[in-house]
């Protein structure tokens, strides 16, 4: 499940996944969470959180955000992302990687880091 956090700069997406993250979700909370940040912003900054309840995301997610970023390439500044588990982890750097713009991996105890990265 996405869900979208408030109590962040307008340019900034808040995004926490916990349980399963599936096709519904992207295509329902994130693209259009995305597409109404870009009708303010030229560019935006993602906050892109894994809850310690997260599960993993299925096949067709996993392929939705790879459309998805593609398609929105250059529309993001700045990526944190926050993860904890080993194997989260490991697959938040490796889609890191991806991403033409600066990103950074934080854990749950480093908000406060990834704040202050994150609006540099």
């Amino acid at each position: 499940m996405l869900t979208i956090s408030s109590g962040h700069a307008h340019d900034i997406l808040a995004v926490v996944a916990s349980g399963r993250v599936n096709h519904e979700d992207v295509e329902g909370y994130l693209v259009p969470a995305i597409e109404a940040k870009l009708q303010d912003h030229a560019s935006i900054r993602l906050w892109y959180e894994f809850a310690p309840e997260f599960e993993g995301i299925s096949v067709a997610a996993l392929w939705d955000d790879a459309v998805l970023g593609l398609f929105h390439l250059s529309d993001f500044s700045r990526v944190v992302m926050i993860a904890n588990q080993a194997q989260t982890s490991a697959m938040v750097n490796a889609l890191a990687c991806m991403l033409p713009c600066p990103v950074k991996v934080f854990a749950a105890d480093e908000q406060t880091q990834a704040k202050a990265w994150l609006d540099q």
